[in-house]
């Protein structure tokens, strides 16, 4: 009895076996059938300057598919904003892809509602499959690293030198002062805080605004603008209330810094009292920035400085010679920041550490060595 109970526990044993090895090339073949690409003829790509004949712009065409099947009619939309597209009977679609933008969007699909695989509506497990389906594209300034030395105050830290390239003739606006900082306060004769107050600033002659935030409760506003060797008007709109400088007088802004402006409004009438208590200017620290900057792709807090490129692209980074041996990406930028330090940065300046950190839809770069 015993000797046939083993026997027929080993013939079990080797059946059960047969089906697991001959189950798994068909389970394998499903799941693939299961899982749903979005493929691209192309996901990486050069900036190109702007042109007014439309040479920047560029098509990519691409294919969603289910295992081998194409999937028909799902919509599919570019970034966070772009428009929708229509996948075709084979699965097919295409995008107008703006090439002067340095950007890394991100390609998905947002409804699947009327859309069809074989001719057939789609079940909720190829539902979900097709629904996770995701691509990207990247559009990048190449950056080259030129050279890498060792840092003189720094043992355990390496300085890498290394340039953001364009095409010829491609003006880059790296790094740089764009705006200064108008803040202050509105008040009423008392000097009391008014809420939701609106500061204008425009030029008296030519084009040129800003408007500031309404005050808070504190009464206090800001707003950034670029001033010229020009009188300006100075505005406070109150609900539908409007209040001017007197007759013939125009606020002057000093130039190439921020300016914090105290204004207290008039018991009576619409004119503001151009003289102290009633309207006081001084100077105040900072700048606003904005422009192409370049960093490595590491943790946040990861110890490195960078400096603002100067007009060739040309940057450098002083980071650990341990992170730096493990190849990090590059990343790039477009950031708008205020810095609130009373010199002005200019190209070549390092910038502290933790200054930048890269967003999802910028662009990273794989350095090539000189």
């Amino acid at each position: 009895m015993k000797k046939v109970t083993k026997a027929f526990l080993c013939m079990l044993m080797a059946a059960v076996t047969l089906s697991l090895i001959d189950s798994r090339p068909e389970a394998y073949a499903n799941a693939n059938d299961r899982q749903a690409r979005i493929e691209l003829d192309q996901n990486a790509f050069v900036v190109k300057a702007w042109r007014s004949d439309g040479s920047h712009l560029t098509a990519v065409k691409g294919k969603l598919t289910l295992g081998e099947r194409p999937v028909v009619n799902a919509l599919l939309q570019t970034g966070t904003r772009g428009r929708n597209i229509r996948t075709s009977q084979d699965g097919s679609f295409e995008l107008l892809l703006d090439l002067s933008l340095i950007a890394n969007t991100l390609i998905r699909i947002t409804s699947l509602q009327g859309a069809t695989v074989d001719d057939k509506p789609i079940g909720s497990k190829e539902e979900e499959s097709i629904l996770s389906a995701s691509t990207v594209i990247n559009v990048y300034h190449p950056i080259e690293v030129m050279n890498v030395e060792p840092s003189d105050n720094e043992p355990n830290k390496v300085k890498v030198y290394a340039r953001i390239l364009s095409e010829t003739g491609d003006k880059i606006s790296f790094f740089q002062a764009d705006k200064y900082r108008i803040s202050g306060q509105v008040g009423d004769a008392d000097g009391n805080p008014i809420k939701d107050a609106v500061v204008w600033i425009d030029r008296e002659r030519g084009e040129g605004f800003a408007k500031s935030t309404p005050t808070n409760t504190q009464g206090k506003y800001e707003m950034y603008y670029w001033p010229e060797d020009e009188g300006t008007n100075l505005t406070v709109m109150l609900g539908t209330r409007r209040y001017v400088l007197p007759d013939g007088k125009v606020f002057i802004l000093p130039r190439n810094t921020s300016v914090d402006i105290s204004i207290r409004l008039p018991r009576e009438g619409s004119v503001i009292d151009d003289k102290p208590p009633m309207l006081v200017c001084t100077t105040t620290k900072g700048a606003t920035y904005s422009g192409l900057l370049a960093g490595i792709d590491v943790p946040p807090g990861t110890p490195y400085s960078l400096t603002i490129p100067d007009q060739q692209g040309r940057f450098v980074l002083t980071v650990p010679k341990d992170v730096w041996d493990k190849h990090p990406y590059f990343f790039e930028t477009r950031l708008t920041k205020f810095v609130g330090q009373e010199k002005i940065l200019k190209a070549g300046d390092e910038l502290p550490i933790d200054f930048v950190h890269p967003n999802q839809t910028d662009p990273r770069v794989n350095a090539t060595v000189s």
